[in-house]
């Protein structure tokens, strides 16, 4: 699609925003003479566009952005059902959406897919560019190759290879990717951490527990790409507890049976207490000692999974993901609370915990954002 140089432009221009030549000079490294040509064959071809005049001394500079509507990118999320499927342009912003029964047939699912990609581009019309791919979140083991799906329990599959017959027909690049793998990336890409080398992401919502992580500004996927399956980690506590539920994975004490929000709604009506997080925490800001004792659990095996990623990877940030009651009650409170003891002390630096909302397009948002990542930078 481009030269090495020119992904080099389109990088920096993406990381930084609109920018100078001059600035281009100095952040990529290249001499003037050829950010100059890349720059002009990038304008020519409509994927850069030339920006305000900035005063300063010397010439005015006029800076490069990104044209936004030069492609578009289709992102589909499996990840719940109905999932989702949206068109962005080239900044990520969402230019039309809908919503996507969720089919476990795969030669019905992508049949779905193209379908609705058509309809999209058509209602679209003038705002989006070409399709310039499709990216697809699932909830399970997607292969390094981001073709096959090698597991996915909420889907019924099992080595699905869902991209090549979607991409025999769109005629464009298709990718597949996990759906915590798939919103990392476009938080990278597209969010406050655009500019973040190193962060860490974690998903508490109702398909589970997801993590993610951002390691020297590339997705860290692990050998097999199953980096990331912090639901899965065992969960002991200091006085020898092991949660007692089993996993849906065979294991017995995974973060998964604790700390997720189908585990808590299970706890919860044992104990013949609602199992939303308002009304939970509702509960336990009046002392109700049955909710206090399930989100002090829940929080407590959290903030200690946390701790323990923070000691092996050392992130500059991790991000929660929670529904808004557990962020502002007992859960949230307790998480950092139990991170931060568990946390070897370190005087001259620390990560910085976030806990943040999760909005229910982040899931396709991320799965187009695979898609402009590997327009923009080959990767």
């Amino acid at each position: 699609m481009f030269t090495s140089g020119q992904y080099r432009v389109l990088r920096a221009i993406s990381t930084m925003g609109n920018i100078s030549r001059t600035q281009l000079v100095d952040i990529t490294g290249l001499s003037k003479a050829t950010v100059s040509t890349l720059t002009r064959e990038l304008l020519d071809r409509n994927i850069l566009s030339e920006r305000e005049l900035v005063f300063g001394q010397g010439r005015p500079a006029i800076l490069l952005g990104l044209n936004a509507v030069s492609a578009c990118f289709a992102g589909v999320s499996l990840q719940s059902d109905p999932g989702q499927i949206l068109l962005t342009d080239l900044h990520g912003e969402i230019l039309v959406q809908m919503d996507l029964p969720r089919i476990s047939d795969p030669d019905l699912c992508v049949d779905q897919i193209a379908k609705a990609i058509d309809d999209l581009l058509e209602q679209a019309g003038d705002r989006a560019g070409p399709l310039g791919g499709i990216g697809i979140a699932i909830p399970g083991f997607v292969a390094r190759d981001r073709r096959m799906c090698l597991r996915s329990t909420a889907l019924g599959w099992r080595n699905v290879d869902i991209v090549t017959p979607l991409k025999d027909r769109m005629k464009v690049p298709v990718f597949a990717e996990n759906d915590a793998n798939a919103l990392v990336q476009g938080e990278h890409l597209f969010g406050i951490l655009r500019d973040c080398p190193d962060f860490s992401m974690i998903i508490v919502g109702d398909g589970g527990i997801g993590c993610a992580h951002i390691v020297d500004g590339k997705l860290h996927r692990g050998f097999h790409g199953g980096a990331g399956e912090i639901s899965h980690t065992t969960v002991f506590w200091p006085d020898g507890r092991e949660p007692e539920r089993p996993c849906s994975c065979g294991k017995r004490g995974c973060l998964d049976t604790v700390s997720s929000l189908q585990a808590i709604r299970s706890m919860a009506h044992q104990h013949g207490l609602p199992g939303s997080p308002e009304e939970l925490e509702m509960l336990a800001r009046d002392g109700h000692a049955d909710a206090l004792r399930i989100l002090h659990t829940a929080g407590g095996a959290m903030g200690l999974a946390v701790a323990q990623l923070v000691q092996l990877f050392d992130p500059s940030q991790v991000v929660v993901l929670l529904d808004e009651p557990f962020r502002e009650g007992v859960f949230g409170a307790v998480l950092r609370q139990t991170m931060e003891t568990n946390v070897m002390p370190r005087p001259d630096w620390e990560t910085t915990l976030t806990l943040r909302e999760t909005r229910r397009t982040d899931w396709a948002t991320g799965a187009a954002g695979i898609a402009t990542r590997q327009f923009l930078f080959s990767e």
